[in-house]
């Protein structure tokens, strides 16, 4: 019987070795992708935070303008007059529209929406794409409480308005649309 040489057993752990490396480089590329993966998930959650924070802000820049705009000097106009404060689109115009006003307006452009801050001296926000928008839309006016009087009167008790605002993140691509009801009594 004759034993194998020391060559041969040589170009066992050669190959041996070899393999080894080879599967531990694609452990190692899976572990670096799955870290990226990871870390442009948290990026975009981050800029979804920081967009979701300025159309927070925003709404509460509509809530200043519903306060500041809402008068008989000043009422709600047709979305169309570029103000961002618009009567319901089904009681303006030859062809009444049954949908709400922030699915039939650009929340992104500057043609029917206010940009915030144009209602109040707002605070700074951090490093967005551009400036939210929002738009307000005056609803129906609300009934009178539980025991006061049914009686018809000029000026309804309390009126409701929508608020709509889009709001973008560090990166343009990231936009967030945020709604409140805000009721002046």
């Amino acid at each position: 019987m004759s034993r194998p040489t020391s060559s041969s057993s040589a170009g066992f752990s050669l190959v041996t070795v070899l393999m080894l490396i080879i599967v531990l480089g694609f452990l190692a590329m899976g572990a670096m992708n799955s870290s990226i993966v990871q870390e442009r998930m948290a990026g975009n959650a981050g800029d979804r935070n920081v967009a979701f924070q300025a159309a927070e802000a925003a709404l509460k820049d509509g809530e200043a303008a519903v306060l500041k705009l809402t008068s008989a000097d000043n009422p709600a106009l047709d979305c169309s007059s570029g103000k961002g404060f618009c009567l319901p689109p089904a009681t303006v115009g030859a062809k009444p529209d049954s949908r709400p006003v922030w699915q039939i307006v650009d929340l992104s452009s500057s043609a029917a929406t206010r940009a915030y801050g144009s209602a109040a001296s707002a605070p700074v926000l951090p490093e967005v794409a551009a400036a939210p928008r929002y738009v307000i839309e005056q609803l129906d006016a609300l009934p009178p409480e539980p025991g006061d009087s049914a009686e018809a009167t000029a000026e309804p008790v309390a009126r409701a308005y929508r608020i709509t605002a889009r709001a973008v993140g560090t990166q343009a691509n990231t936009s967030v649309v945020l709604q409140s009801t805000f009721v002046r009594r």
